[in-house]
């Protein structure tokens, strides 16, 4: 059925993102991962993301442009980027390097806050590859982060998507409100509205600002990415589905359905298995398996986490469950971390095998 291959597929990009990403951040060891990840885990990484990337370009009046660059948060043609980028334009375009020979796209303005200097747009194109976002709030100073982004003017031109690399230096709050986060990832004009994304978490915590905004040389900076929640009158922990559903306002209705949910479930169960967090991955995966019991993957992720909970016994039942239900990638079986603790287990030998 459509719909159900639809579904799956929704599921298979998402995973197929945080697998690769958790199994480079692994390689570099226990600790905060990206910490000591070599430039080959990282170019990785850098090639998952870069197709979520995009250049915008608003026409404000004649022979008079404003550029910019945006992130794709949603499969079917939703992306974020700075409200100054944006605000006013007569007609906005979105496109990506010429090597992903992708035509540009008009794009609409679906929300728009310039206070929080965040926009969301949308463009006419489904199943484009949308980028992990987190959360501001779960990241801390001396996490490794980059941005990327499109520098305006230069002699790249739009071909020239660029990654930039340092550290999270600050994170500027207001109580428990996270308000500016401050990086030494160089930034250019060009670059605002890219994504900042932070390799210990594994998603994008910020939305970049580009530089001619500030002058001192080093402090570049980046709005949380709860200032698009925030634009929603939400959290990050609603999620980008519902965060979506309000700012276009279609009825909530339109995802409630159960693999509506499960997908939301399967979504913090990715974010809590790039951070490590097997109990909260565990909690999250077994109600997406509740609402959707005949998906592979969701299935393995309740198997990856009981086995690194060291709970071997139901590690296994479940990646049973994963292989009958169709889970056939058995080389990230072999290799996903979580699955550390059991991989000299006969038990588990025996079953990948006899599959």
């Amino acid at each position: 059925m459509e719909y159900n291959n639809l579904k799956y597929g929704l599921f298979q990009k998402i995973a197929l993102v945080a697998i690769v990403v958790g199994l480079a951040l692994a390689a570099a060891g226990p600790s905060r991962a990206a910490s000591g990840a070599d430039n080959g885990s990282l170019r990785d990484i850098v090639r998952m993301l870069e197709p979520s990337v995009v250049w915008v370009i608003s026409e404000l009046a004649e022979n008079e442009f404003s550029q910019g660059s945006g992130f794709i948060i949603h499969e079917s043609g939703y992306l974020i980027t700075n409200a100054h980028v944006v605000n006013g334009g007569k007609s906005i375009s979105v496109g990506w390097p010429e090597r992903f020979n992708r035509s540009s796209l008009s794009a609409e303005v679906i929300a728009i806050d310039t206070v929080l200097d965040m926009a969301l747009l949308k463009v006419p194109c489904a199943h484009l590859p949308a980028i992990p976002v987190g959360s501001a709030s779960s990241a801390s100073v001396g996490d490794s982060v980059f941005a990327l982004g499109f520098p305006a003017a230069g002699e790249l031109g739009l071909s020239g998507l660029t990654v930039t690399r340092g550290i999270l230096s600050a994170i500027r709050t207001n109580g428990d409100k996270v308000n500016l986060l401050q990086t030494d990832a160089a930034v250019t004009l060009g670059c605002s509205g890219g994504p900042l994304f932070d390799l210990d978490t594994g998603t994008v915590i910020g939305v970049v600002q580009g530089k001619g905004m500030f002058v001192l040389e080093g402090f570049n900076f980046a709005a949380p990415i709860e200032n698009f929640f925030e634009l929603a009158g939400l959290t990050p922990i609603d999620g980008v589905y519902i965060a979506i559903a309000e700012l276009t306002g279609e009825s909530t209705s339109d995802y409630s359905q159960p693999w509506e949910r499960a997908l939301e479930s399967y979504h913090r169960a990715l974010r809590a298995r790039l951070q490590m967090d097997w109990g909260e991955a565990l909690s999250d995966f077994l109600t997406a398996t509740h609402l959707e019991s005949e998906d592979p993957m969701a299935a393995f992720g309740v198997a990856e986490s009981y086995a690194a909970l060291a709970q071997p016994t139901q590690a296994l039942k479940w990646l049973e469950r994963a292989f009958r239900l169709g889970f056939t990638d058995f080389e990230t079986a072999l290799e996903s971390p979580g699955f550390s603790s059991v991989r000299d287990d006969f038990r588990f030998i025996e079953l990948v095998e006899s599959f």
